[in-house]
């Protein structure tokens, strides 16, 4: 478990303006929660600008491919902000090194299994497997959930977390809730058993006949990730909860070996 840390008076925080990069911003942020195009005076007009102030952020935006213009003069998203999100490195290494193992880890345990990292206090899930059985329970791709204690996923990575990045989980995983002394000893103690485990388990908060086993990928920098199947109670399971733990084991460590991790010796 990471030593404890004092804390520390917060830095005052510099705020830059960058007004031009404020409204392409606006604008891509708009968009993306619009399934149809809008015209260049809907824009203007929700963002509260006037059409000539947009004008050209829209022609630039345009010309580096990120917005399309139709005939019907609207503006929309292209997809090169989602191809920009799979070539970042971090990602595309992780998704590269973990899919292929959780979809074999998923026809081996016929339990689905999905793959989640911490992001700005959420916890994202980037990739899922799924058995091939007809019944299964499953997270979907790409939801996200607040960075709290009552998630499996986000007990483990915060479990195996360092120094700063460990006090930074710690207050997410209290959340807003009442966090008192004795809640916060009880946390650290969970994280504490979590760590020496070496994974978590347990009956899913979420749903019932469901239980969660989660294990931690590690990369050369710390714990990046975490990895979870979703152990579906039913007749015709395939494997038992221990034969589906240590699949699970053996995968993240070849993932997190994969990753540029090495075990300590």
């Amino acid at each position: 478990m990471p030593p404890s840390t004092s804390k520390q008076k917060p830095k005052s925080r510099i705020v830059y303006a960058a007004p031009a990069l404020e409204k392409g911003l606006d604008i891509l942020e708009m968009l993306a929660a619009e399934p149809h195009g809008l015209s260049l005076q809907e824009i203007a007009r929700r963002l509260n600008r006037s059409p000539s102030e947009l004008f050209r952020m829209l022609d630039v935006l345009v010309r580096r491919g990120f917005l399309a213009r139709p005939a019907d003069a609207s503006y929309a998203l292209t997809l090169r902000l989602f191809e920009l999100a799979q070539r970042h490195p971090p990602v595309e290494r992780l998704l590269n090194a973990a899919i292929p193992h959780m979809h074999a880890l998923a026809q081996t345990t016929g339990q689905s299994n999905h793959l989640s990292v911490h992001h700005d206090a959420r916890l994202v899930v980037l990739a899922r497997a799924e058995p091939p059985e007809p019944m299964s329970a499953l997270v979907r791709q790409g939801a996200h959930f607040a960075f709290q204690d009552d998630r499996v996923s986000a007990r483990t990575i915060a479990a195996f977390a360092r120094d700063e990045r460990y006090a930074l989980y710690l207050d997410e995983l209290l959340g807003p809730r009442v966090n008192s002394a004795a809640h916060r000893r009880q946390l650290k103690a969970r994280l504490n058993a979590i760590n020496k485990r070496g994974y978590d388990e347990g009956p899913s908060d979420t749903l019932g006949g469901v239980v969660d086993i989660c294990f931690p990928i590690f990369d050369h920098f710390g714990v990046a990730a975490a990895l979870n199947i979703v152990y579906l109670k039913q007749r015709d399971a395939r494997v038992s909860i221990p034969a589906a733990r240590r699949a699970l084991a053996e995968i993240a460590g070849a993932i997190s070996k994969s990753l540029g991790w090495l075990p300590q010796r």
